[in-house]
């Protein structure tokens, strides 16, 4: 995934629609677009669920670094986080990451952890398509730290199953909530943590950003002079919405500092 950078009138520009996770600006008659670095923060009830039986899971050790590194650059070779990397500087990260989850720089890894293999028929060769990776957080709710998935294998429910195993593991003892992060401009990320039930926990900045987005998308879509009588009354909702939100949240930020309505900032902390 790359950046783009071209050339446009400011007059086309204005009236760009806006990706969410993404940053768009002009000068010297160019517009430029390249990621936003936002994360977003959730968590999501622990609670028993179904496992596609049609994937066989196991628990993750250290002699499967060699297969995780190799299916992590798969699946994030051209997503968001790595927009603009070398395949070089990708493998690189992608060595680090599961290195750091192995020994637990980040935090202990947790048994919960779960990966699938895929089998060659004729080969018999064993391949790794796919990693939920859970992390100790002391005292505060368990993080999924890495979710995974090669191209070949995703939208058929294997990131589901692996993350349901894990949750299961964790309702068995005793754990109540899971917790979870990705880059506001990975919409695939977006979509699957929505689906399976994740809740976006309250913050400034993030809810600064969603006002942005659609007060523009209305401003634009009123210049564009195209919007029917619903649209217009959904977008404003909308933007009403949010405008809400941010003054709900620098006013709890007023009286209890950022700390409250800032999420990275209590994980840092």
């Amino acid at each position: 995934m790359r950046s783009q950078h071209f050339p446009m009138p400011v007059e086309e520009y204005e009236i760009m629609p806006w990706k969410l996770g993404w940053k768009y600006e002009y000068w010297d008659g160019n517009v430029h677009i390249t990621p936003r670095e936002q994360i977003v923060m959730l968590q999501v009830e622990v609670k028993p669920r179904l496992v596609d039986a049609r994937f066989t899971l196991k628990p993750v050790d250290s002699s499967d670094e060699a297969r995780l590194v190799d299916a992590f650059i798969a699946a994030f070779g051209d997503t968001i986080e790595y927009c603009d990397w070398t395949p070089e500087k990708i493998a690189s990260a992608a060595q680090h990451n599961i290195r750091i989850f192995l020994t637990g720089k980040r935090g202990a890894p947790l048994p919960a952890s779960r990966l699938t293999m895929e089998v060659h028929p004729d080969t018999g060769e064993a391949r790794l398509i796919g990693a939920a990776l859970l992390i100790d957080q002391n005292e505060e709710c368990p993080l999924l730290d890495m979710l995974f998935v090669i191209p070949e294998w995703q939208h058929q429910g294997l990131g589901t199953t692996l993350v349901s195993a894990a949750v299961n593991d964790l309702y068995k003892a005793g754990v109540k909530t899971l917790k979870s992060r990705y880059a506001l401009g990975n919409e695939m990320s977006r979509s699957w943590h929505q689906k399976f039930g994740f809740v976006e926990e309250p913050d400034l900045f993030l809810a600064r950003l969603y006002y942005h987005h659609v007060y523009h998308e209305l401003w634009r879509r009123e210049q564009l002079d195209d919007l029917t009588k619903a649209e217009r009354q959904q977008l404003m909702s909308e933007v009403e919405h949010w405008n809400s939100r941010v003054e709900e949240l620098e006013k709890i930020a007023e009286e209890q500092g950022m700390e409250a309505v800032v999420p990275l900032l209590r994980s840092r902390g």
